[in-house]
């Protein structure tokens, strides 16, 4: 992929788009989830993380159930994106107890679907 495009890619709002793309389609959420917006509903151990996820450049996606809470924080790889033609983003999910669940790089395909990248 050429670079310009890419570097456009990583906007905040266009990560953050992608990110929502790829909660949407990662079956992690129960179906009445509703996402969190204020960082100060957030106990504080989760805005710990999102403080320091968001000094790193990061976006982030808070989704709540009950008492229960999932932060997404995500940012997008540049040369794994020009390696694989086409964007990838490395997505970390923490619990409420900020505990990170899942790490990994994923990869969009042009069909709309998400792919794992090996490690």
């Amino acid at each position: 992929m050429e670079t310009l495009r890419l570097r456009r890619i990583q906007e905040p709002s266009r990560v953050e788009r992608l990110l929502a793309a790829y909660i949407s389609r990662a079956n992690t959420l129960p179906e009445d989830s509703y996402q969190v917006r204020d960082p100060g509903e957030l106990p504080q151990s989760l805005r710990l993380v999102l403080t320091r996820a968001i000094e790193e450049g990061k976006v982030w996606s808070c989704w709540a159930h009950s008492s229960r809470l999932w932060l997404f924080t995500c940012h997008m790889s540049l040369p794994l994106s020009r390696e694989r033609g086409s964007p990838v983003i490395e997505v970390q999910l923490y619990a409420e107890d900020a505990e990170l669940k899942e790490s990994g790089m994923w990869r969009y395909d042009p069909l709309g679907a998400w792919n794992r990248c090996a490690d």
